[in-house]
């Protein structure tokens, strides 16, 4: 028996004196609105209502059971009415995650979000370390990685070429490699977290070589490799949202350029397409504009 539906004939049979009247106003059959109370009535262990030829009337069981059905109804009204404006407009707390690197080009989506819906809030955590979402309580993950959830849905948001970065200096003082296989002669930097990659896949047209570097000098620290690169303590192979600013500038080029790697795909990660909610969808639609319409798309790549 649906228990809500149950309590709401209830209510209109005690409120219009009569099943019939009842029936009519819920659109609903005379046996129907019968069945209802009767069930309610087993439920309970007591009769609500007394039967006469012309009337119903409540029995004093059904007098405090009416009371009550009229407050878990009202309690279901405003639940029901809190949760619409909810899935309507944008409020109440985001929590968001992202990689550490990628940080600064989420904020610009968090403050566009928040100028936009006054009434919501973000709570933004970075971490390099694979997180799950639904363990941990995360509303929205932006990641490089597909969700190994299987309730988690991971919409493509952007494209990020990766390549070996060296400084001017650097490549002055220790010779320009010319083929993935010079890069064994160079000095190394490289990124410990998620998971440390020394074993890269080169391509060019239809060639592919495998390199193998030998780090010198390891960190979790993107900011640390980034400064060791721009002062020439050797190669450092990172996704142009991590370089782009630097290269800009100046401080850094790009290594074999002719030769690519696999590129980075960045992911929204939510835990269900299902009732999303509205501060989500809402968000997503921040982080569209942000990193671009075409998720193929490598918005930081020089043109």
């Amino acid at each position: 028996m649906d228990l809500i539906q149950g309590m709401r004939v209830f209510v209109r049979v005690a409120q219009l004196n009569g099943f019939a009247a009842a029936a009519r106003d819920l659109s609903l059959s005379t046996a129907a609105v019968t069945k209802h109370v009767a069930a309610l009535e087993g439920r309970v262990g007591a009769r609500l209502l007394e039967r006469t030829t012309r009337r119903v009337n409540l029995t004093e069981s059904g007098r405090v059971y009416l009371e009550r059905c009229l407050e878990c109804l009202q309690a279901v009204g405003d639940a029901d009415a809190a949760m619409s404006e909810i899935t309507r407009e944008p409020m109440g707390m985001l929590r968001l995650t992202a990689p550490v690197e990628l940080s600064p080009n989420v904020t610009p989506a968090i403050t566009s979000y928040l100028h936009t819906h006054p009434r919501a809030a973000v709570d933004f955590r970075v971490s390099n370390r694979t997180l799950d979402l639904i363990d941990q309580g995360f509303d929205l993950g932006i990641d490089v990685l597909h969700p190994v959830h299987a309730s988690c849905v991971a919409r493509p948001l952007a494209t990020s070429r990766m390549a070996i970065w060296g400084a001017p200096g650097y490549l002055r003082k220790h010779g320009r490699p010319r083929t993935p296989a010079d890069l064994a002669a160079h000095r190394h930097l490289v990124f410990a977290e998620p998971r440390l990659r020394t074993e890269l896949q080169f391509h060019k047209g239809r060639q592919s070589r495998k390199v193998v570097l030998q780090p010198s000098f390891l960190s979790n620290s993107g900011d640390s490799l980034r400064e060791a690169l721009v002062a020439g303590a050797g190669l450092h192979m990172a996704p142009s949202f991590v370089a782009a600013a630097d290269y800009a500038a100046g401080r850094i080029e790009p290594v074999l350029p002719d030769w690519t790697l696999d590129p980075l795909k960045l992911y929204a990660i939510y835990p269900s397409r299902r009732f999303l909610p509205a501060k989500v969808r809402a968000f997503l639609e921040a982080l569209s504009a942000q990193f671009g319409r075409d998720p193929a798309e490598d918005r930081w790549w020089p043109r």
